[in-house]
């Protein structure tokens, strides 16, 4: 029968779902479609979303995760039309799409399967559009970061088939599992998917299939995609090497005729690497960096140290007789984990929290000065001196850290967003609202009209020079205004000026990513969740762990609270981490859409009034703070309150 079967493999993104299946039903094709949803036992709430906006859906549910390759499969063998599209829950597709991809399989009998151009969440190309089939050779190039250098060479990029234009249909080797279109009588011939392959490499042996099968794989740039979350998603992420190996392994075993044994070689080289990166990375953020300041910071007060001897004292070797080496680096490192517990090795951060480092480290430094023996005990103009200039310090070594690591000159560089919303009427008033609420960093500069409506900024065909005027670095589309082709053409003529999200069609919630290095996220989770930013987390659990503490030195205490039952028999459970003191009250039917934290063993709704939990979580999430819960904490040792009871 005429028409295409679309197939979607869903694992907990229920909100890029939503997007891909309204992109889906706005489509304008003239052959009739279908769309499974085969779901990899989701827990956020995937299901009833699609119940709820697209009934059509046929949702194909799994109790648990069977990979990419079986999810497909199970839908491949339902499929009632004679054209079948793999594609991915976090893309778009244009209006368009579906009907130039079916014309060209009419068009072009030799046809087996069809890719066309990606784009990522700013906009850029995602060269994994179209790849060559994986060599020993072709991949060493692409760990090296050869075929980067290199990027139209047929010889040292033919990974991503760099000498193929990216503005002309090809014949290419290998399509990518994120939008995959088939003849369905040979993809059911093939067999689907290869279940040997669990996560990644499933594409690569399909394509494979189809031409040995006598047809070929199309590359088509007329018509294009949003792909948000692209192929470099957490490359680095342990889980990804395994996955991503582990492919390449069964690929190469597969291929034994062709050199297993040298990409068994290739393929040890590419872990070791990933490895090798990957820690690399995490040792400069965790390590390397606070290492590098309390080396300047020691450099400097031994400096300080031998002019205060010059000049105070009149004497260069006042001090040579005493190493207070040891006694500064101590003091250093006190100043350097206070700084850290307050977030200046976070992405975020910002003078306020600098400040409470300095508070906090000039408070501790002054105190354990104060019980040093006198033999060990320095200028007390020196302690000063050092917990004065080293907030300076910090502040300037953060510049560099994040110029040379993020590419910004800046001290927070998820600050300094300016949106444009792109929409018109209660569309904009709903994404204005959402952006304030939820995003206090950023500047919400205006509203850009559509069609013969006129923005505070302007209109749209003047879009390229509003966000030039404006100095714009994120635009948010509004779908339920505007239509996809009118946000591709935009994206295409703006380039990499900016980063774009997209607001759903009823303007409920925003997704995006700024590159294909980066995870497209709801953009309330995003930004405006406290509850789950590194420097909360840290202080929650230090404050967990030290109010436990404090339960057992002042064990009397406890006692006598009219919550002894729930502070004595969570104690241990709080101090290994599987609780916390405080969290969400239980009861909340949209608990999947917050951050997730520990379970708590009280929550404090009822001193707050909210009409139902979910208000409450809401609330808690988006405004905790330490010293909210400490007080909560100190009065639950007086007043009676209820325990959370989980299930």
């Amino acid at each position: 029968m005429s028409g295409i079967s679309i197939i979607i493999v869903n694992y907990n993104v229920k909100y890029f779902l939503r997007q891909c299946l309204q992109s889906i039903y706005a489509s304008e094709c003239t052959v009739p479609y279908e769309v499974f949803v085969v779901d990899n036992a989701s827990h956020d709430g995937s299901q009833l979303m699609a119940e709820t906006y697209f009934p059509e859906v046929k949702w194909i549910q799994n109790e648990e995760n069977l990979g990419f390759s079986k999810a497909n499969n199970l839908a491949i063998a339902l499929c009632n039309y004679n054209h079948t599209l793999i594609l991915n829950p976090d893309t778009i597709i244009q209006e368009d799409t579906l009907q130039v991809v079916y014309d060209f399989m009419l068009t072009h009998p030799d046809a087996g399967a069809v890719g066309v151009k990606m784009v990522d969440g700013s906009g850029c190309y995602l060269p994994e559009s179209k790849r060559g089939f994986p060599s020993p050779l072709s991949a060493i190039f692409k760990l090296t970061g050869i075929s980067k250098l290199l990027p139209k060479s047929k010889f040292f990029n033919a990974y991503y088939a760099g000498h193929l234009s990216v503005a002309k249909e090809n014949k290419v080797d290998v399509l990518t599992g994120a939008f995959m279109f088939f003849r369905t009588a040979l993809l059911q011939e093939i067999g689907g998917f290869d279940e040997d392959y669990f996560m990644y490499g499933e594409d690569i042996e399909l394509s494979y299939a189809v031409k040995e099968k006598g047809y070929e794989n199309y590359y088509l740039p007329s018509t294009q995609i949003i792909h948000f979350k692209g192929e470099s998603t957490k490359k680095i992420s342990r889980t990804y090497i395994k996955n991503f190996y582990g492919a390449m392994a069964i690929y190469a075993n597969k291929r034994s005729d062709k050199g297993s044994v040298m990409w068994r070689l290739v393929l040890y080289i590419g872990i070791i690497l990933s490895a090798i990166l990957g820690t690399t990375k995490k040792l400069i953020s965790r390590v390397l960096r606070p290492m590098f300041d309390i080396m300047i910071l020691l450099v400097l007060t031994m400096g300080l140290q031998l002019a205060w001897a010059k000049f105070y004292h009149h004497d260069a070797a006042y001090y040579s007789n005493a190493n207070f080496s040891v006694v500064y680096l101590g003091v250093i490192l006190t100043a350097i984990f206070c700084y850290y517990l307050f977030g200046q090795y976070d992405d975020r951060h910002n003078l306020k929290h600098l400040i409470y480092g300095f508070f906090l480290s000039t408070a501790l430094s002054l105190s354990i000065y104060s019980l040093l023996p006198t033999a060990f005990r320095f200028s007390r103009f020196i302690l000063l001196i050092l917990c004065l200039y080293s907030p300076i310090i910090l502040y300037l070594t953060r510049l560099v850290y994040n110029y040379f690591l993020k590419g910004r000159f800046s001290f927070d560089t998820n600050r300094n967003k300016r949106i444009g919303i792109v929409g018109q009427g209660s569309s904009v008033a709903k994404i204005s609202e959402l952006v304030r609420h939820f995003s206090s960093s950023s500047e919400l500069v205006g509203h850009v009209g559509i069609g013969t409506e006129t923005g505070d900024l302007g209109r749209l065909d003047d879009l390229a020079s509003i966000v030039d005027s404006r100095a714009l670095n994120e635009l948010i589309f509004c779908s339920a205004d505007l239509p996809l082709n009118k946000i591709f053409g935009s994206m295409a003529t703006l380039g990499t000026k900016v980063s774009y999200k997209v607001a759903n069609n009823d303007n409920t919630s925003i997704l995006g990513s700024d590159s294909k290095e980066r995870v497209g996220e709801w953009y309330t989770i995003d930004i405006g969740f406290k509850v789950n930013q590194p420097f909360h987390v840290r202080t929650k659990r230090i404050l967990d762990i030290g109010f436990a503490l404090c339960l057992i030195l002042v064990f009397p205490v406890m006692l006598v609270s009219p919550n002894r039952f729930p502070f004595l028999l969570n104690l241990w459970s709080v101090i290994i981490g599987k609780k916390s003191w405080t969290g969400y009250t239980v009861g909340d039917p949209k608990h999947h859409e917050l951050p997730r934290i520990r379970p708590g063993v009280f929550s404090l709704e009822d001193s707050r009034g909210f009409v139902d939990n979910h208000s409450f979580n809401l609330w808690y999430s988006k405004n905790y703070s330490t010293w909210t819960e400490f007080v909560a904490l100190i009065k639950l040792l007086y007043t009676k309150r209820a325990a959370n009871t989980y299930d």
